[in-house]
């Protein structure tokens, strides 16, 4: 009865030393998961952030073509519709010019139609001004020219040397498939960047385009240099 009581003292001491040795390792093991998890969803929110600042960019650039669809349906359409009947006006005028009482009437009727010409231009203008469309000197002297107008500050344009030219911005979106997958590249002429000192800098936006290609096994390749724009691709296997 002795030897048995020791044996059991024994697997009993036995058994706190492996608890306590295999206590702390489970809970470094729970840390490290959670370190893990961690690192993946920091990387999943900078990602998100860097895909609302470019979502929040291609929304403005909506909104300007928009502004300009707009523009120039007002100044088109209800521009055509306004002249149209500024000219019947002007014939009304010749046809009863013998009858004062309604050739002021008529009068009226014609300075509302150039108000409202006047007022449809005007609108036209603030929703996109006329002068972009020839370049970024004839935008800002037009700004000038309105801020004068409106203020009363004398406010005067200079430019040197040539006048610039901005290219508008371009993106190619291409999806192929092979036989093996499919290959989805985004290609743009944008100003690029050195990969090698991005990545030294850990750039968390090429970290979370990494981690999201490996989440569904797939290789991504990006090609980018200084003022020659980019170049990503992203491989899937069947």
């Amino acid at each position: 009865m002795r030897h048995e009581g020791v044996v059991k003292g024994v697997l009993a001491d036995a058994t706190v030393c492996t608890l306590a040795v295999e206590g702390p390792r489970h809970d470094c093991d729970e840390l490290g998961l959670e370190g893990g998890e961690r690192g993946r969803t920091e990387l999943e929110l900078i990602a998100s952030h860097e895909q609302m600042h470019c979502l929040s960019a291609r929304l403005d650039a909506v909104r300007e073509e928009e502004r300009k669809r707009i523009a120039l349906e007002i100044h088109d359409e209800l521009g055509q519709l306004l002249t149209a009947l500024k000219m019947d006006v002007s014939l009304l005028r010749t046809y009863l010019a013998g009858d004062p009482a309604v050739m002021g009437k008529v009068e009226e009727m014609r300075e509302l139609v150039q108000r409202t010409i006047d007022f449809m231009r005007h609108l036209a203008s603030q929703l996109r001004p006329a002068a972009l469309n020839f370049g970024l000197a004839s935008a800002l002297e037009w700004l000038v020219e309105d801020f004068s107008r409106h203020t009363q500050i004398p406010c005067h344009f200079h430019i040197e040397g040539a006048e610039p030219i901005c290219a508008e911005p371009r993106a190619d979106v291409i999806l192929v498939s092979t036989a093996t997958g499919i290959e989805l590249s985004i290609c743009d002429d944008g100003r690029g960047f050195d990969i090698v000192a991005a990545r030294a800098g850990h750039s968390y936006g090429l970290q979370g385009m990494a981690e999201r290609a490996r989440l569904i096994d797939a290789h991504l390749y990006i090609r980018s240099e200084p003022a020659s724009g980019s170049v990503v691709r992203l491989c899937v296997q069947d």
